[in-house]
């Protein structure tokens, strides 16, 4: 089959054994082996029926699937494929929609001292631009939070609370090397430390003043990435902010760790 724009379509027969599959240029021909692996559905007879289904479906080959997408390197010379694009065109677009869902904060609200902790639940939203076949401009805008549950969850929360919060827009050149991506820009934050007291459940008396700080903050954003399928891609994000324009203090360190869980969709070919 000649491939369209570099790819081609298959259909294979699910079964037990490798798919074996050649692929020729004009002067260079490649042979591998593709390996079956147990599909989605036949390990979810572990939930859905304690795992009976499996034992019926022990001999069956349509307990096998094939990866979806396999990549190709032309100029390679070692019969192997990929499960991931090794470069993208000039030109390709790609939503990036994240969860920055682990944050550890570093903060200095004014007249506070330093407030650190770590905590849960972000989103981002942006665009990724490829300028060249390794490298993409990305532009977001995020929020995060360090609240202390992880999952959806009703909770009551009794006596004084501090939450930290950060809204911020990046910019960030990255280069991409195999499924790893690299990448360093600018940020804009705004900062905030809350401080809250919840009368529930005859909790002790406050010992001070429910209070809030925000503050805007200029500084450099260091996103890394990990591509572990088609799309998604687990990263860690270190924002570190220097230059606070309206406090007293102007120039004061301060940063953002976020463990980030990322879906990177094409829009643009």
């Amino acid at each position: 089959m000649n491939t369209i724009d570099n790819k081609v379509n298959l259909k294979v027969e699910r079964k037990k054994e490798p798919i074996k599959i050649t692929a020729s240029t004009y002067s260079l021909t490649k042979e591998f082996e593709v390996e079956p692996k147990n599909s989605f559905m036949y390990w979810s007879n572990i939930v859905c029926n304690y795992g009976i289904g499996m034992l019926v479906d022990k001999k069956n080959p349509k307990r096998y699937s094939y990866p979806q997408r396999i990549y190709i390197n032309s100029t390679d010379t070692i019969s192997r494929y990929y499960g991931y694009g090794q470069t993208n065109n000039k030109g390709e677009l790609h939503m990036h929609i994240s969860l920055p869902h682990i944050n550890s904060f570093n903060l200095n609200p004014e007249n506070e001292g330093i407030k650190t902790n770590t905590g849960f639940w972000g989103l981002t939203l942006g665009l990724d631009y490829y300028h060249s076949k390794n490298q993409f401009l990305n532009v977001g805008i995020s929020g995060v939070s360090d609240f202390f549950v992880p999952f959806p969850a009703a909770v009551d929360i009794s006596g004084e609370y501090e939450l930290m919060s950060s809204r911020y827009a990046s910019i960030s050149n990255n280069h991409r090397l195999g499924r790893f991506s690299i990448g360093y820009g600018l940020s804009y934050a705004k900062n905030t430390w809350d401080f809250r007291y919840y009368d529930r459940f005859d909790p002790p008396p406050p010992t001070k003043e429910p209070i809030k700080r925000s503050h805007n903050a200029f500084g450099l954003v260091f996103p890394t990435y990990f591509q572990v399928g088609e799309q998604f891609n687990v990263g860690v994000i270190y924002r570190p902010t220097f230059f606070r324009p309206t406090m007293t203090n102007k120039f004061v360190y301060e940063h953002l760790i976020s463990i980030d869980f990322a879906l990177k969709i094409r829009l643009k070919k």
